[in-house]
């Protein structure tokens, strides 16, 4: 599993800030974050509500649900978080945010991390 993460802050390579990407590096739970151009990351918290009931076939129906948004929350987060998303070539692009005390500090291309830094991560290249 995945979270989505879209990036406001602005990116080393250019990019055109505002899109969208996943990460592995927080909750696993196809959760929403936003990175603000402020340099804050906020989970944006929903829940499902029954929607009615959709027939699947003569007979037989079964429930729909729609994702309703709660809040918006800080996450004061400090580490840091991979992400990575498609290029508009259809390259894969991975960066690393780093968060200290709840303020994003940088971000850059995951391939200029040394060695040593990638080891930290779980998900093994």
């Amino acid at each position: 599993m995945f979270d989505d993460i879209k990036c406001e802050a602005k990116l080393p390579d250019g990019r055109v800030p505002g899109g969208c990407f996943q990460t592995k590096s927080l909750f696993c739970c196809m959760d929403q974050f936003t990175i603000t151009a402020a340099g804050k990351l906020i989970f944006h918290r929903h829940q499902y509500e029954t929607d009615g009931e959709r027939e699947v076939r003569s007979g037989v129906t079964r429930p729909e649900h729609k994702l309703v948004h709660m809040e918006d929350i800080d996450m004061d987060y400090h580490g840091d978080i991979r992400f990575y998303g498609p290029t508009l070539e259809d390259h894969l692009v991975e960066y690393v945010a780093r968060f200290t005390h709840g303020t994003l500090e940088w971000i850059r291309p995951y391939e200029t991390l040394s060695e040593t830094h990638k080891m930290w991560f779980y998900a093994k290249d």
